[in-house]
């Protein structure tokens, strides 16, 4: 559900609630470019009993939610508010899953997977596709025969993390 209030109801650029039916809330605000109020989006995981409730249900028990936890919210007046639904925005686990989830090598030299969706050991989600990028890296490594390796310029990992260069030859790309 996003929720757009003419003014500011939060200065928390996230937040987790627990005893609430809202689960995680992002301040979008910025990233969207709204100038004037602030847009908040609740994110609900497993929302199987929430995936056919019409829109106007879930704004009359995830307006008030959001009241309570921030109760600026209450006083603001709601601008906009829509639902999306990504009801495959991560994937279920069942037993035996993960034999289907590709590793990162390929038959192919200098060619990696990376995603979320590979065999990362750790679920579907952002942190197992954090982990996959590294995994495709250490995986080009060892399949352009240790190419040197530096970090990149802005590269967001750990100081020293490595980027691929471009070779045999040790040329920085």
């Amino acid at each position: 559900m996003h929720v757009v209030y003419d003014r500011r109801v939060t200065r928390l650029p996230f937040a987790a609630a627990v005893d609430s039916p809202v689960q995680w809330v992002f301040d979008r605000t910025g990233p969207s470019g709204l100038r004037d109020g602030q847009y908040l989006a609740i994110s609900l995981s497993a929302a199987d009993a929430y995936a056919d409730v019409p829109a106007a249900a879930l704004r009359e028990q995830f307006l008030p939610a959001l009241a309570e936890l921030f109760p600026a919210a209450a006083q603001a007046r709601v601008a906009d508010c829509f639902v999306t639904r990504e009801r495959r925005a991560t994937m279920r686990q069942v037993p035996g899953v993960g034999r289907l989830r590709p590793g990162a090598a390929t038959a192919t030299a200098g060619l990696a997977l990376a995603g979320a969706w590979t065999d990362t050991g750790w679920p579907d989600t952002m942190e197992g596709a954090v982990r996959s990028g590294l995994h495709a890296v250490t995986e080009l490594r060892r399949s352009l025969g240790g190419a040197t390796l530096r970090r990149a310029p802005g590269w967001m990992a750990e100081p020293g993390s490595p980027a691929v260069s471009s070779g045999a030859t040790g040329t920085p790309a």
